[in-house]
């Protein structure tokens, strides 16, 4: 576009570096333009390694029968459930003749207690009358060790219903098994009313915060990399749209020699809500001290026109408007390149920025007035 002309006639430079056009919503979809927002972002002193997301070896929770008995399913992949939700309920004939014992045994000891109880008293009289019961006595003592052995039995009954309501609770006659932590139905291998044997599992629950970013790096290329510095992981696709997974790297433990690699995992506390198991992605690695947040944009934005680099930036008042801006580059990591002349939160063109520097008008043609396209992607100067 023409520069704005001061009174003394000289033309501002800043208003040169921009070349503004206007092109129809219609040529910009034929051209397949995309934009991105231009934000800070430190992309210097980095390492990067492909991987993916996985759930840590924690992350997974088995729940299986308690007894032998009739399952009855409550939940159903993918369903989120909360700590103490009823996963499925066991009717198990096992578990009442456990309960059957708890009762015999108890009432055993009972009974051996009261009758201890009635020799104890009687040998008491004899002993105020002065006469010694060599027989009863030996009654007691065999009581007392029948008693023993009745309590001991006791004991046992209870302690191996507790190991049953350890791993469920008792509701309504059947054997309730509940969630332990909030978290994901993954698989219910089971079906409503089936009959499983003790132990079988018929629920799994995953906690889908339990995530690590697992990624594999040649050893050659780990000599930078130290347990603790920090790393980042961004989403492949909506660059600039989703915040990025940062946390701290730790080095796996063995290093595959026959493949030739090493493993290191990304940790965090918390993680935005596009990470997930099994998504792809790169972990960035600081491996140095870098230069202050700047604005980055993906490398794909910047593109080469004569001897200068451009950006389109997109007009925030009017989507058909776009300017040809000159920028200097800064540091890259690969992806993305710090860039001087573009402010945090203008959008700028990434699919499709080469296609448009072929339909722009030239860089030589800075003296010619501002311009516009039509659908046809022909372009004309001057207004309409």
């Amino acid at each position: 576009a023409q520069a704005k002309e001061h009174e003394h006639g000289e033309a501002c430079s800043h208003a040169q570096d921009s070349e503004a056009f206007t092109m129809p919503e219609s040529a910009q979809r034929l051209l397949g333009l995309s934009v991105v927002t231009a934000m800070p972002r430190r992309v210097t002193g980095t390492v990067r390694f492909p991987g993916r997301f996985e759930l840590m070896p924690d992350a997974r929770r088995a729940y299986s029968a308690p007894l032998p008995g009739v399952v009855e399913v409550k939940v159903r992949p993918p369903q989120r459930v909360a700590a103490g939700e009823v996963l499925f309920t066991l009717y198990a004939p096992e578990w009442t003749r456990v309960n059957g014992e708890v009762r015999d045994a108890a009432a055993a000891l009972a009974l051996f207690k009261a009758e201890s109880e009635a020799l104890r008293k009687r040998l008491a009289q004899l002993r105020e009358a002065g006469v010694r019961h060599a027989e009863l006595e030996q009654q007691l003592a065999v009581k007392a060790a029948e008693t023993e052995r009745a309590e001991q039995t006791r004991q046992n009954a209870e302690a191996a219903r507790a190991a049953i309501l350890a791993l469920c609770r008792e509701q309504d006659g059947v054997l309730a098994v509940t969630a332990r932590e909030a978290g994901v139905i993954e698989r219910v291998p089971v079906a409503s009313g089936a009959w499983v044997e003790a132990g079988a599992e018929v629920a799994a629950v995953v906690r889908a915060d339990r995530l690590w970013f697992r990624a594999d790096g040649i050893p050659a290329e780990l000599g930078q990399v130290r347990d603790g510095q920090a790393g980042f992981v961004e989403p492949l696709t909506a660059r600039g749209e989703q915040p990025p997974a940062t946390g701290h790297v730790e080095l796996g433990f063995e290093t595959d020699d026959k493949a030739r690699i090493h493993p290191l995992y990304l940790t965090a506390d918390t993680w935005p809500a596009w990470a997930g198991p099994g998504r792809a992605s790169v972990l960035s690695v600081a491996v140095a001290a870098s230069a202050p947040e700047q604005i980055a944009l993906p490398e794909a934005c910047v593109v080469t026109d004569g001897l200068r680099q451009i950006v389109f930036v997109r007009d925030p008042h009017d989507a058909q408007r776009l300017f040809k801006r000159e920028v200097a580059l800064g540091a890259s990591d690969g992806d993305w390149v710090a860039v001087e002349g573009v402010t945090a939160g203008e959008a700028v063109v990434l699919d499709g920025a080469y296609e448009l520097k072929l339909a722009a008008p030239s860089a030589g043609a800075s003296q010619r007035a501002a311009g516009h396209f039509h659908a046809d992607g022909q372009f004309h100067e001057g207004e309409h």
